[in-house]
């Protein structure tokens, strides 16, 4: 028989294992959640580093907003202040404002000496109706001192015992991972591979009842989740998250499936492109949040408006976009987006108040079976454009002679810059002349566009694709360098008297760069600025009050005079004559026309010759054609008169030529003086 004494050494062989594994497995875990720590310490370090710097590029970006108008009219205590305001947070050291020159408008300082120093610098952006520029930028210094006292001691202890117990850990990991973590996290990931290859869920299969057990189960109920919010991920996506509405992106998806599968070769599609009108008056008057709801109210109106097989799309902003897929004629397409303009323009309530929506729409009608159904965003937008700009709260449909209009326009905006560089555009001149010795006092600068393939083109076409492109600045400057030119040639002819006038477009009043840029040009061709007149129109005062009387003072020290154009057609407020550094005032062509038969235009000219005459103002009548007109001009008191009557638009070349011709007074100036081209004169 065995002695029983003889078994007992087995159980001591056994305990060895269960303790060996706990002190194996307990200090590992130890150090793992050590470690484990350290990263989390090292990650929330530097996330508390991300979103100090990201709270900073806010409050500069806040500040920036705040900043933009008293910077722009100059009112430096209210900058001053607004710094001031962040001065209470310990972190930051210093704030400056620097203006568009680069000068420092105000500095405050909080620490002279501070380490760890960091910076966040903003534009500074301005906006006031059709203008917006660059007033400046804003610079924040702050400190992430605290931030790296406070974890870097905790960072250094976790450290040190991290790397203590490394070694072990290597050991214990390569001896109960693979039996009691790999088999697990095997069954886990064969899982995720099977789902990445097809994207569907597949569960892991872990039967233990023990942690990995509950990560499986805990594994499988996330991938269920995840199903589920990829599928609301992938519709947001494509939706719109305001109006619930499909987006650009859903659209463009939509488009490129019915060029691929064709529809009904007799069938048509129609596309409206819709465009809020006046939507910025909506979100100026009531604010943003009633502009949404607009914009809500705008979509549920659309949806109501269409049928069930018919798509609404918002594309952004104020822009949607309406599909009839299948219409049997342009005159059905047609009737209905006349229907959805009047559903759209039923009153909405905002605020108790209540508002009358209006919008443009750019309708395009194609075959279902066109291979190119995705261009038609492209095509309606060339009728809405034409909706836009010519009829306001109407529907343009799309033809070959809008769709000529469009590519002649994309053809005149690129060859703008060519246009410029190959000395293209041309500057015309037109006499202004005394009514009562009917001397020639002045011309007014025209800018003709002299192009190789379309002839000469008239401002009225092409100026709006300069100020579209960026180039309104460039060309105020070549029609400035052109009139100092020919300033310099009527002195060399003997008529050093006559002044010309040029038109400034309303961005011109937001740069004060011009004045020292005129200031230049005179001394380059070695004449005065007083022999400069500058026009303005209303309009352009209105969107630029504080830039605009600023810019126009500058301008006036130097010697120029300031005409205000177009007198009559716009705002014709007192407050303007009285409030900008005003000369001369241009009594617009249209009170011109029906005079002397139009006893209204007769008192409306009448009017404000008298209103001229007490404010100190020269006035100018324009558009005079006929010699009955220019004679109740005169009788009237209007001083000068500017007109086909006298003289049509020329180049410098023939003005000087009929200068030269013309006696020094006459009664009747120039009775034949054809233009090179009369039709855009």
């Amino acid at each position: 028989m065995t002695d029983p004494a003889s078994k007992e050494p087995a159980a001591p062989r056994l305990r060895p294992v269960v303790r060996a594994m706990i002190w194996a497995t307990v200090p590992v875990l130890l150090l793992v959640q050590l470690l484990a720590s350290a990263g989390v310490e090292v990650s929330s370090f530097w996330s508390q580093v991300k979103q100090l710097d990201a709270r900073m590029a806010r409050v500069a970006e806040s500040r920036a907003e705040l900043i933009a108008e008293p910077l722009w009219k100059m009112r430096y205590d209210r900058v001053t202040g607004v710094l001031n305001e962040i001065m209470h947070d310990e972190t930051i050291a210093a704030a400056a404002v620097y203006d568009d020159t680069g000068a420092v408008i105000a500095r405050v300082v909080a620490r002279s000496e501070s380490p760890s120093i960091a910076e966040v610098s903003r534009p500074i952006h301005y906006s006031n109706g059709n203008i917006s520029v660059q007033a400046g930028r804003i610079a924040i210094a702050y400190s992430h001192a605290a931030l790296y006292a406070d974890a870097g001691s905790r960072l250094v202890l976790l450290l040190v015992v991290g790397l203590l117990a490394t070694f072990a850990t290597l050991i214990a990991m390569r001896i109960s991972a693979n039996i009691f973590i790999g088999r697990p996290l095997a069954v886990m990931m064969s899982a995720i591979q099977r789902s990445k290859q097809d994207g569907r869920a597949y569960p892991a299969d872990v039967k233990s009842s023990n942690e990995f057990g509950q990560l499986a189960r805990a594994f499988n109920a996330m991938q269920h989740t995840t199903s589920g919010a990829l599928d609301r991920l992938g519709h947001m996506a494509g939706h719109d998250p305001l109006t619930g509405l499909p987006n650009r992106r859903s659209l463009t998806e939509r488009l490129a499936v019915a060029s691929r599968d064709r529809g009904r070769p007799d069938a048509l599609v129609a596309f409206c492109f819709i465009d809020l009108d006046d939507f910025k008056g909506i979100n100026d008057t009531f604010g943003h949040e009633a502009g949404d709801q607009f914009l809500v109210h705008i979509s549920q109106r659309l949806r109501r408006a269409v049928e069930t097989e018919d798509w609404v799309a918002r594309l952004g902003g104020d822009e949607f976009v309406v599909i009839r897929p299948e219409v049997s004629n342009e005159a059905s397409a047609h009737a209905f987006a006349q229907q959805v303009l009047a559903a759209i323009s039923e009153p909405i309530r905002l605020h108790d108040k209540q508002v009358v929506p209006r919008a443009s729409i750019g309708l395009a009608v194609r075959r279902a079976d066109d291979p190119e159904l995705s261009h038609l965003p492209t095509l309606a937008d060339i009728a809405l454009y034409h909706a836009k700009s010519k009829a306001p709260g109407t529907v343009a449909v799309l033809d070959e002679a809008l769709q000529r209009e469009y590519r002649r326009r994309r053809d005149l905006e690129l060859a703008i810059p060519a246009g410029f560089a190959e000395g293209q555009f041309e500057v015309w001149y037109q006499s202004q002349v005394d009514l009562e010795s009917q001397e020639v006092v002045g011309l007014e600068a025209l800018i003709r566009w002299r192009h190789p393939e379309h002839g000469v083109i008239g401002p009225a076409e092409f100026l709006p694709l300069i100020e579209r492109s960026g180039n309104n600045a460039r060309l105020t400057r070549y029609v400035l360098t052109d009139a100092c030119w020919a300033l310099q040639r009527l002195a060399a002819a003997g008529r050093p008297q006559i002044r010309i006038a040029i038109n400034l477009p309303p961005s011109e009043l937001a740069d004060h760069s011009l004045a020292a840029e005129l200031r230049a040009t005179c001394a380059r061709f070695d004449v005065s600025a007083s022999l400069l007149e500058l026009e303005i129109t209303e309009g352009s005062l209105i969107n630029n009050i504080a830039s605009a009387s600023e810019t126009l003072h500058r301008l006036r020290r130097l010697g120029a005079t300031i005409a205000l154009d177009d007198f009559g057609t716009g705002y014709s407020s007192l407050a303007h004559l009285r409030r900008f550094p005003l000369d001369k005032v241009k009594i617009d062509k249209a009170f011109i026309s029906e005079i002397p038969d139009s006893a209204e235009d007769k008192a409306i000219v009448g009017v404000i010759a008298s209103l001229a005459d007490t404010l100190g103002l020269t006035l100018v009548a324009e558009g005079i054609e006929r010699a009955e007109q220019a004679e109740a001009m005169r009788e009237m008191g209007v001083r000068f008169g500017q007109g086909y009557f006298y003289q049509r638009p020329q180049p410098l070349d023939a003005v000087l030529q009929w200068l030269e011709k013309r006696p020094a007074v006459e009664s009747r100036v120039l009775a034949d003086s054809p233009s090179i081209a009369p039709e855009f004169a």
